[in-house]
């Protein structure tokens, strides 16, 4: 298959990635447990604290500072939570066809895992919702990726950027943990 006709394909999927994360409609977002937290400790950045003026200790800061920063750009706090999945869904994408052209020169493979990708129920939900899974992923991801890099061509700057996203991916969720297995398995 031509380079071109391979492009073209990638793109009508990420075209299709992009419509079902938008025009899926919900008929309610729910916000309850942890996300009306995040979006509380986004308003009262770089405190970390709910409403009751404590540090809250049981999430990491990032996340919620990720969130007082988009709404620089977008208003509403909610709005910019779902900016930020949205946008991590997004570079996920790109991150996996990098991570699978990768492993195998087979396009039709990196196709196919594209497209569970893009598929996906809880991934779709997760890029149009206000939740920190989307942002997660797209950071381990990304640590793999960079680590998976630095092991195979022995290139410490892509050893430092696994570092880099895994203390991002630290400073986001307590599901750092499972990094540590990743980079020993691989």
């Amino acid at each position: 298959m031509k380079r071109s006709a391979k492009r073209n394909m990638i793109a009508v999927l990420f075209i299709v990635f992009i419509f079902l994360r938008l025009f899926v409609s919900l008929p309610t977002i729910r916000l309850t447990s942890d996300n009306t937290k995040y979006l509380e400790l986004a308003k009262r950045f770089p405190y970390h604290t709910l409403s009751n003026n404590q540090l809250y200790l049981q999430h990491p800061p990032l996340y919620p500072y990720a969130i007082h920063f988009l709404t620089l750009l977008v208003e509403k706090d909610y709005l910019a939570a779902i900016l930020l999945s949205f946008i991590s869904a997004c570079i996920t994408f790109f991150i996996i066809y990098r991570l699978f052209n990768f492993f195998t020169d087979n396009f039709y493979i990196n196709f196919i895992a594209l497209l569970f990708f893009t598929l996906s129920v809880q991934f779709i939900d997760a890029g149009k919702l206000p939740l920190r899974e989307s942002f997660t992923v797209m950071l381990t991801v990304l640590a793999l990726y960079f680590y998976l890099i630095g092991v195979k061509f022995n290139s410490k700057k892509s050893i430092a950027a696994a570092s880099v996203f895994g203390v991002v991916l630290a400073l986001t969720t307590d599901h750092v943990i499972f990094l540590f297995p990743a980079f020993v398995l691989s």
